[in-house]
Formats: C-alpha cells, structure tokens, sequence
C-alpha cells in the first residue's frame, strides 16, 4: 500500500485580488532533494500563466530554516512576520511571510 509523503498546494485562492498562498510538506525520507522546490516551481508557473493571478504567498515557521530555504531559492522576498501566527507541536510560532509579484517571476 503506498502512502502519501508529501503535497504541494494552493490554497485559499483571492479571485478579487489575483493572488494565492503556497503551501507544502514532504516526508522526511524524500525531503533534501529538491522535490518540493520543483513542484512549487510548477504550481507557481501555474498561477501566474495560467490563473492569471498577480501574487503568490508562502508562509514558514520562523525556525524552520529548511522550509525557508524553498521561498529563498525561488526568489521570493521575505515580507514580514506574523508573530505567533501558527499553532505547532503545542506552542505558537512565528511565520515569514514570502512573496512573489507576477512581474518580478516573468523576469527571473
């Protein structure tokens, strides 16, 4: 039986604004080898080509430097933080937010 190790998504589209949030998770066996990175090359190919949308979001916990490391790769620009804005492993954690302007991605 094969098991689910990972997803890339959009979630929480904004018609009305053009823009959308990316997110994502890989087992741990899969993860350091580029897998996530290329899929969220493609999903933001995705929304910027072919959703027509103008912005695309990515939010990291703070302390996570491996996820971090995704939105930096892509070119994305760090943001801000929303302090204490997710609930994980029974604390509250910071999140940097990424992001990504329809313009900036067709020039890189």
């Amino acid at each position: 039986m094969r098991r689910q190790q990972g997803v890339c998504y959009c979630h929480l589209i904004d018609w009305a604004n053009r823009k959308t949030e990316i997110g994502y998770w890989l087992g741990a066996s899969f993860q350091g080898k580029g897998l996530v990175t290329k899929s969220c090359r493609v999903l933001i190919d995705h929304a910027f080509n072919e959703l027509k949308l103008n912005r695309v979001e990515m939010r990291c916990g703070a302390g996570n430097t491996r996820s971090r490391k995704i939105p930096e790769k892509l070119g994305f620009k760090e943001e801000g933080v929303v302090r204490q804005g997710e609930w994980l492993h029974n604390r509250f954690v910071d999140l940097v937010i990424f992001g990504m302007l329809s313009s900036e991605w067709a020039k890189s």
